[in-house]
């Protein structure tokens, strides 16, 4: 027993004196990793800037029809349906006006019969107003509409004729006539029906809708625009205007500008008139708005995502990272436009992770974008990611 423990003692004791002999693994330094960053050198140029907004298309001139007589009514020269085009002149619908028109017959007649009565008495007592009275007795007809009174030469002369009631029934005709012209309605202008309220025959009463129409070749976006880029927007500024889903162009013109904020979009409602042309739009078409904003005179364009905490960048400056403040003038979706820094300033472009002021960090130059193509050399690290953080 004593032996064998002697045995093992000697056999662990030669193993650590043999252990021992061999030298020790040598040990690898880390390597060097350079951090590299994109960067662009600053220069400044005066920039047009522009607000993009969203709209739908709105027909500039619409018009309700709606009745202002009573009777039976009917469709004009064109077909009472929608999307029926018609040209300007043409006779929409029409009212039956047969007992109007009677009507307005024998009132004309009435007034002849009290022209006739006072011709005796003003030849006698006028005779020199005479012969353009018994001229404007010739020209009266019930088929067509009065003439204009002749003029009384005196006071006296119009005391009688007012006494005679000739005025009293002449303004009455005249209103006759007037709404005669409301048993029909032309058309104001090129256009097309989009609503259609009654049928051919049916029977209307004063007020009654009979549909709607719109001017074809005006039309207008309405665009909301935020209030806080109101004051970049101007009266009679030319707009381009795109559809992407089917890739038409347009020209158009900020015509009018609202006074009311919308309070849960604190947005303001922008009209631009759309120029017509060879691409066709249609009214509720849904496109896009290129608004000109107001000059920024020596500023520079640079990614949302280089700015951080509203208003600092970072900087190279002999290979260390620097915050700087610049100033912001606008901001767009994907860009802002600032100044504030040195000319030729080594801007950093891209966003950086876990990055801080003086930390060490190098230019990606050309020669370090091949390496990461996929050169033999060891790759660069660069600070740039997908996600930003502000520091």
């Amino acid at each position: 027993m004593a032996v064998g423990a002697v045995i093992f003692a000697s056999a662990i004791g030669m193993s650590v004196f043999f252990a021992g002999q061999k030298e020790a693994p040598e040990t690898k330094k880390p390597k060097l990793v350079k951090k590299f960053v994109s960067t662009t050198s600053v220069t400044y140029e005066d920039i047009q800037t522009y607000i993009t907004a969203f709209g739908r298309v709105e027909t500039a001139q619409s018009i309700d029809l709606i009745s202002e007589v009573s009777g039976r009514m009917y469709e004009g020269s064109v077909r009472l349906k929608e999307g029926q085009r018609f040209r300007k002149g043409a006779l929409l619908f029409y009212i039956d006006d047969k007992e109007a028109a009677l009507t307005l017959k024998s009132q004309k007649s009435n007034f002849l019969r009290d022209l006739a009565a006072i011709l005796p008495d003003l030849k006698i007592d006028h005779p020199n107003s005479y012969s353009q009275w018994d001229a404007y007795f010739k020209a009266v007809t019930v088929d067509s509409d009065l003439p204009e009174l002749p003029e009384a030469k005196t006071d006296k002369e119009k005391t009688f004729l007012a006494t005679q009631g000739i005025y009293s029934t002449f303004y009455t005709i005249k209103s006759a006539e007037e709404r005669l012209t409301k048993y029909r309605y032309y058309a104001p202008f090129d256009g097309s029906i989009t609503a259609v309220n009654q049928e051919s025959g049916a029977f209307v009463n004063p007020g009654t809708s009979i549909g709607t129409i719109i001017r074809t070749g005006r039309h207008e976006l309405r665009v909301a625009v935020e209030s806080k880029d109101i004051p970049w927007v101007q009266m009679g500024t030319s707009v381009e205007l795109y559809s992407a889903e089917t890739q038409q162009r347009w020209a158009g013109e900020v015509t009018r500008i609202s006074d009311v904020v919308n309070q849960n979009t604190q947005s303001i409602d922008v009209f631009v008139s759309i120029q017509p042309g060879k691409e066709k739009i249609y009214d509720g078409q849904f496109i896009q708005a290129a608004i000109p904003a107001r000059k920024v005179e020596q500023g520079m364009i640079i990614p949302r995502h280089a700015v951080y905490n509203a208003n600092e960048v970072y900087v190279v400056e002999d290979t260390l990272l620097k915050i700087k403040e610049v100033f912001v003038h606008r901001t767009m979706e994907e860009s802002v436009v600032v100044s504030g820094l040195p000319e030729n300033a080594d801007l950093v472009v891209e966003p950086l992770i876990n990055a801080h002021n003086n930390m060490v960090v190098h230019k990606l130059e050309q020669k370090d974008i091949n390496l990461e193509m996929g050169g033999s050399e060891a790759k660069p690290t660069s600070l740039g990611a997908t996600n930003t953080s502000s520091n």
